[in-house]
């Protein structure tokens, strides 16, 4: 009821009280592990100093670093290029090459978010998706919402459970949905620049549809697609849709099924449902498709691991009738260590009009290293930059093709949960209901250099680096539609990296990206070289 009761504020404080746009430093907490969190707590919590017109001559920097550094903003001159030093990285860019176009960045309402939110006072349940979603914050563009109960939920439920209901009628949200999911959602919404996309994904059909007979554990619907199971599972789909519509939330887009391979694993642990490539190429096109046609509602393929590529999308969209319903091939961050990022490459260059997105990622889950949640871990952050700018083989072109990249949990409690199978992992916030605070990770600041200055329709240009060692060393650089350019590079070393970046009419940019740091520059396009 206390949890309940808080969510139920939210709705009548957001409607008086909006947060400062004033900003507010980092309160700075060392818990041991490498680098700092940020504390927020009702008197004080951190936000992003804005990205303020800069003039012609003029780039600015963002840092977060191993040392403290919290998206720290500086201004840099251009100056002359004369007496550089042999030792400085020269970045030249191409900005008339264009890759692929941002969709967004983000990360998940899951219910184990929604009870650590609602845990909060009102003001601090704000501060908390300010972070994520308002100007003041790291602007995410994208959510992730679980259909029905997934292992970070405290039971096991479906929206219908009436054994034979084919029609579905007595299909119906759950409690869980209304207050723990809906409520902050609409907050987002409420407080983003832009329309947030919004894309939901289904752990398990209900358990009278499987093969198994219950959510968890191995099995798929019953019978083959085309069948009745099939035709209800997809139509469970569409009233998914309709009744997130009634409450005013817009689904943008769908992944046909969470991690599918999952559902062929014995006895695992926690809701899941198989498909193989020929099954969601079928479900596909005879039953998903048609049921969503007239929604305008996206589906993302796969939804699993890149291991899977490049065959997964070639079974499925080298089907006709299935790839006029595909939109997006979603992939998760697990297990990358066992297949080289060159098979996103091979999978862009057989499906290029198919973008892929980055749908899922967490740290604190391999059974080999600490589970849940370590405060400050800079390790952490580091994996995630890396993966989302992702180096191709030995090729100083860093080229990974994803259109956008999200996160697993907005929050999660000190333990990394809840989570009903104790299946306990490591998010950007960490939540100290307790003492009704959170905590900003690395991880958050790490995400936040790409959310942040990284805004739908950012294209991916073209670059070239004087490296003879890049393993320690990521760059990544984009036109953003209000014609600027952003190039993030990540500094592994130990040591600090001096930059140069040649511009127009004999103008350079020198900088030092500090080290174990992160930085993400900007400068109008009329600077550039291209």
């Amino acid at each position: 009821m206390l949890l309940y009761f808080k969510g139920f504020l939210l709705f009548t404080f957001i409607g008086i009280t909006s947060a400062s746009d004033k900003f507010v430093e980092c309160l700075r907490k060392d818990f041991g592990h490498g680098s700092i969190v940020c504390v927020c707590n009702e008197d004080r919590c951190d936000t992003v100093e804005p990205l303020e017109p800069m003039g012609d001559n003029e780039a600015i920097i963002y840092t977060t670093g191993k040392s403290g550094d919290r998206l720290r903003r500086t201004t840099l001159n251009f100056t002359k290029a004369s007496g550089l030093s042999d030792q400085s990285l020269l970045i030249s860019l191409q900005t008339e090459e264009e890759m692929q176009e941002i969709v967004g960045f983000g990360g998940a309402f899951t219910d184990a978010a929604g009870i650590n939110i609602a845990s909060l006072s009102p003001l601090m349940q704000q501060q908390l998706l300010d972070s994520y979603y308002a100007p003041t914050g790291i602007e995410y563009t994208m959510g992730r919402i679980p259909m029905a109960s997934c292992d970070f939920s405290t039971r096991i439920y479906s929206y219908n459970d009436v054994d034979g209901d084919f029609d579905l009628s007595k299909f119906q949200l759950a409690q869980e949905d209304y207050k723990f999911k809906i409520p902050y959602i609409k907050y987002a919404q409420s407080k983003a620049p832009i329309p947030i996309k919004l894309f939901a994904s289904p752990w398990s059909a209900p358990g009278w549809m499987k093969t198994g007979g219950k959510m968890y554990g191995n099995g798929t619907l019953i019978g083959t697609p085309g069948s009745k199971y099939y035709k209800t599972w997809a139509l469970y789909f569409a009233k998914f849709i309709e009744e997130y519509a009634k409450n005013n939330i817009t689904i943008w887009a769908v992944t046909m099924q969470n991690e599918p391979t999952t559902g062929f694993v014995y006895q695992y642990p926690f809701q899941t449902m198989g498909f193989s490539p020929p099954m969601q190429r079928d479900f596909l096109k005879m039953d998903l498709g048609p049921a969503l046609v007239g929604s305008n509602v996206k589906i993302m393929i796969l939804d699993d691991n890149r291991l899977m590529l490049p065959k997964w999308a070639d079974v499925v969209l080298n089907d006709p009738e299935a790839r006029k319903f595909a939109a997006f091939i979603a992939v998760h961050w697990y297990l990358d260590e066992l297949t080289p990022s060159l098979v996103l490459q091979t999978t862009h260059e057989r499906h290029p009009d198919v973008p892929m997105i980055a749908t899922e990622a967490c740290e604190g889950w391999k059974v080999t290293e600490t589970r849940g949640s370590i405060l400050g871990s800079w390790l952490r952050a580091r994996n995630y930059i890396r993966s989302i700018i992702e180096a191709r083989g030995d090729d100083e072109d860093l080229n990974n093709w994803f259109t956008g990249w999200v996160d697993w949990n907005l929050a999660l409690d000190l333990q990394g949960g809840p989570n009903w199978v104790r299946n306990f992992v490591d998010s950007p916030i960490i939540v100290d209901a307790d003492n009704n605070i959170f905590y900003k990770q690395p991880m958050y600041y790490a995400l936040g250099h790409f959310s942040k200055f990284l805004p739908p329709g950012s294209k991916r240009i073209a670059h070239k680096a004087n490296l003879t060692d890049h393993r320690r060393l990521q760059i990544v650089a984009f036109k953003r539609k209000d014609g600027l350019i952003a190039l993030i590079v990540h500094n592994e070393m130990e040591e600090p990296l001096p930059v140069t970046i040649p511009l127009p009419r004999s103008n350079i940019l020198h900088f030092s990206v500090p080290a174990s740091s992160i930085q993400t520059i900007l400068w109008k396009q009329d600077g550039n070289n291209g």
